[in-house]
């Protein structure tokens, strides 16, 4: 039988991971699946908590504590290389889940689905405490068949905590060690990129999961130099998946006029915040 494996890479996450936890433990499948926890050595008590989980389920949640700190990416590396099964989930430890039918729905969904690498859904954004809606995007989806590559390199379309892909789409396409290399700032957006420009990917409107931002995430961030910052790494990310996969039919002038957009935006409403 299928298995899936759920990953959650943590630092300093000891407000949240206990939540992130038990939306894992509260999933309905009719199919394997275990939670692998990779703590990046935190300085609270995320590790703790982790520990708890772990001990009292020994059947469902891993546990790898980490001695030294080696940062994101390290660690999502520490997890994936550490699993075996045929689909992965991602569910970081500020994020949770709140679908207990999220996991069932998005295998079922691929079992039907030869050609789909990954699979995401519905997702709600808790900003500074608010919940809203993430936009729906079955249309877009729909449109285009499910082959979202040259759509994906010109705006972001898929939360985290909602990835479901298969174990062997990331063996194909994906290089986490091209991406420790080149200082990727996440691991989501090349991954979901490499897999967009080589299949199909599925979507399921359902609101499954909640992820959170913050005024300090680095996405949502009130410093212009950090947020700039981040939209850079963006870039870097999307030249290198260019540089293995092409420009899904997209012209370069079109990919820099819409970078450009986004640039202005950022520094548009900075100024309007002064």
């Amino acid at each position: 039988m299928s298995s899936v494996a759920v990953i959650m890479p943590t630092y300093n996450h000891g407000p949240y991971i206990a939540v992130a936890i038990e939306s894992f433990l509260a999933q309905k499948t009719s199919f394997p699946c275990r939670l692998y926890i990779s703590d990046d050595c935190s300085t609270d008590n995320t590790a703790d908590v982790a520990e708890g989980y772990a001990l009292d389920n020994p059947d469902k949640v891993t546990l790898i504590r980490k001695t030294k700190n080696e940062g994101l990416l390290r660690n999502y590396k520490t997890l994936l290389d550490t699993l075996q099964e045929d689909y992965v989930a991602v569910l970081e430890s500020d994020d949770y889940w709140t679908d207990e039918l999220k996991l069932q729905k998005q295998f079922d969904y691929m079992q039907l689905s030869a050609d789909c690498g990954l699979c995401f859904t519905g997702c709600n954004l808790l900003i500074n405490g608010e919940l809203q809606r993430a936009k729906d995007v079955s249309d877009i989806v729909n449109e285009r068949g499910g082959h979202l590559y040259s759509y994906l390199l010109l705006r972001a379309l898929v939360w985290s905590p909602t990835i479901f892909f298969r174990h062997s789409s990331y063996l194909k396409y994906c290089n986490i060690d091209d991406y420790i290399e080149r200082g990727f700032r996440t691991f989501d957006a090349p991954l979901i990129l490499s897999i967009a420009a080589n299949c199909s990917l599925g979507y399921i409107s359902d609101v499954t999961a909640v992820y959170r931002i913050s005024s300090s995430s680095i996405s949502n961030n009130a410093s212009l130099k950090k947020r700039i910052s981040f939209e850079r790494g963006s870039d870097m990310v999307r030249s290198y998946v260019i540089s293995l996969y092409g420009r899904g039919g997209l012209s370069r002038c079109r990919i820099f006029l819409r970078r450009a957009v986004i640039y202005l935006r950022i520094v548009l409403r900075y100024l309007q915040k002064k």
